[in-house]
């Protein structure tokens, strides 16, 4: 992980084209030593679920919680519950929970300097795609990967090289898709907005679908 960490602080492929708009938090001396800061909470090293949201923060919101995520963070407040619907039991964020077997990560890993409603630039997502979310994914080897929203989906799909399957998380979210690797699941994001786009109740069905299916990984089989 130390050499996938190293990658991320000095990463600055997105800063090249977009210097104003975007920070590699390796520029503060409280950068945490992890590859995704959303791992700080659920970063399970062996997972059996791997998660891509959106972005972790602006710079404003990563400084002022000193790279932590805050207390109370509805996004993470609706993960847990999600998460709790498909059987898998995890702490409340954001205080770190290693046994849960999740690693969650961001199609961006940098901090936009604008708001945090600021739009992410697809090349941002092509490149962290490529330069960490693969590797990563190599390195961990999960048995589900989850796109969560429209950027968590865009760059699962770069990753595996999904063509046929709808390229949009409106008609993707509540699918799934099996590749030699792993089996990939679909799904809104958790957020305000995501909540608007796929309301809790089919958000809630899509994570119970996962559930049945992580427990088909789990459970030893039953002899007849």
């Amino acid at each position: 992980m130390e050499t996938l960490i190293e990658a991320r602080r000095k990463c600055r492929l997105c800063m090249i084209k977009d210097p104003s708009a975007i920070r590699n938090g390796s520029e503060f001396a409280f950068d945490p030593p992890v590859v995704s800061y959303w791992s700080q909470w659920l970063g399970n090293e062996k997972p059996a679920i791997l998660i891509v949201g959106q972005d972790f923060s602006n710079v404003d919101y990563f400084v002022s919680n000193s790279g932590q995520d805050e207390q109370g963070n509805k996004t993470n407040d609706n993960l847990k519950d999600l998460l709790g619907h498909a059987g898998i039991s995890v702490g409340i964020a954001p205080t770190a929970d290693r046994n849960a077997p999740v690693f969650l990560t961001n199609s961006v890993l940098c901090l936009k300097t604008g708001s945090m409603s600021d739009p992410i630039k697809d090349r941002w997502v092509s490149n962290c795609s490529q330069a960490h979310l693969r590797p990563l994914i190599e390195k961990l080897r999960p048995r589900i990967v989850v796109g969560m929203g429209k950027h968590g989906w865009t760059a699962v799909r770069r990753v595996f090289g999904l063509s046929a399957v709808p390229a949009g998380i409106t008609l993707a979210a509540g699918q799934s898709w099996t590749t030699l690797k792993c089996t990939i699941f679909a799904v809104g994001h958790c957020s305000g907005l995501g909540l608007v786009n796929r309301p809790m109740g089919l958000q809630i069905d899509d994570w119970k679908r996962l559930g049945l299916f992580y427990r088909t990984l789990v459970e030893p089989v039953k002899s007849t």
